[in-house]
């Protein structure tokens, strides 16, 4: 009997399905660059995003196809056994100063209209997020952050409230004292859209009162059964305010935003009485899988100067989807979210079942030097 019994034991473990590992480079077909934070979808429990690198990993025991999405390019539906190795996705076609169907002027009325009428119904939805942010000093990277949240999504994130996080530092002297993710992480709330125009906060391209503070352009990215608008919003000369620039992309059927690149202009950092000038990149990519037009990724690349060195931030936030992540206490964000994560106890195994986007060499790098040193302010 006991021979039958590890018999059948051994069976049903030789018929235990582990999750297949594909990993794979999305790349323009044409110049063969990488396309960072294209959208690898499966299902709506099975997806991710490129990283920076253009690169993904994705485990999953399903069958079937995958579904490769960038906007400006041709979509792609292959096979999962296609997933490995590098992916090539063809552009649209570049048209400058194309006729449009309607005045762009309206396709902006009608975008913001779009934005307006979902707020109504889908105001209060709510996504978990990944946030991941690695600071460079002179080259040498001496910080490393990833939290995982909540908030609302729609359009913009809005209420955040942290999961869980963990947050590492190697103090490198004179500098070691100023915090990068304090102030860095509250630049996932800039939203594009604003019914009023707010005292403090960024001037977003869509307000009833653009014209006021923008000079507008654009050309169309023609594809072959869709049209894409890309509005460039130029901030006006005698604008003194930070304000965002830069290039929304807008489809040419629905009027849905699909996608926003640009920087902030004007803006600074605050230490202490100081105002520290600011360069930041920001590349937003939306979704409408759930009804409304939400985040799906998010770039942030600043750069200033501190203490006479040059800081390189570098940073990413994905969407997971609502309720992915196991309910833990939430904690109301603050603005200081190197004290909130310090007051956390550190999840080894929560950190090594969760990567839902794949790190580039330098996170990998930096993650397993701080791993090894102890240096996360919440291990014990």
């Amino acid at each position: 009997m006991g021979k039958y019994l590890l018999f059948f034991v051994l069976l049903f473990s030789s018929l235990h399905i582990y999750p297949q590992c594909y990993q794979g480079y999305v790349v323009d077909e044409e110049t063969n660059a990488c396309l960072p934070f294209a959208t690898v979808f499966v299902s709506q429990d099975c997806r991710t995003v490129t990283n920076a690198d253009g690169a993904f990993t994705l485990d999953t025991n399903l069958k079937g196809v995958a579904k490769i999405s960038y906007v400006g390019y041709h979509e792609l539906i292959i096979p999962l056994s296609r997933l490995n190795g590098i992916i090539k996705m063809k552009p649209y076609v570049v048209k400058l100063h194309e006729v449009t169907a309607y005045p762009i002027d309206v396709i902006i009325k009608r975008a913001m209209d779009q934005l307006l009428l979902e707020a109504k119904s889908y105001k209060n939805k709510e996504s978990d997020f990944i946030y991941r942010q690695v600071t460079l000093n002179d080259r040498t990277c001496n910080e490393y952050i990833e939290t995982f949240f909540n908030a609302k999504s729609e359009i913009s994130l809005r209420k955040l409230s942290l999961i869980t996080g963990r947050y590492a530092t190697l103090k490198t002297g004179k500098d070691g004292d100023f915090s990068y993710c304090t102030n860095f992480f509250s630049l996932v709330q800039l939203g594009l859209f604003a019914r009023k125009i707010k005292k403090n906060m960024p001037i977003p391209f869509l307000t009833s009162e653009y014209k006021k503070y923008y000079n507008i352009d654009y050309t169309i990215l023609s594809g072959v059964n869709s049209n894409i608008y890309v509005i460039t919003f130029k901030a006006k000369r005698n604008v003194k305010n930070v304000i965002i620039e830069g290039k929304l992309f807008i489809d040419g059927v629905d009027y849905r935003i699909l996608k926003y690149e640009g920087h902030l202009r004007n803006s600074t950092l605050s230490y202490g009485k100081r105002k520290i000038p600011l360069t930041l990149s920001i590349n937003t990519v939306y979704t409408n899988r759930r009804g409304f037009t939400e985040i799906e990724s998010e770039e942030l690349n600043g750069n200033y100067r501190h203490f006479g060195k040059d800081i390189l931030i570098k940073a990413l936030i994905f969407n997971v989807g609502e309720n992915k992540i196991e309910r833990k206490k939430r904690i109301k964000y603050n603005y200081n979210l190197k004290e909130i994560i310090s007051s956390m106890n550190y999840d080894s195994n929560f950190w090594r079942q969760h990567n839902e986007v794949r790190k580039t060499p330098l996170e990998k790098k930096v993650l397993e030097l701080f791993e090894s040193k102890n240096v996360f302010t919440n291990m014990r």
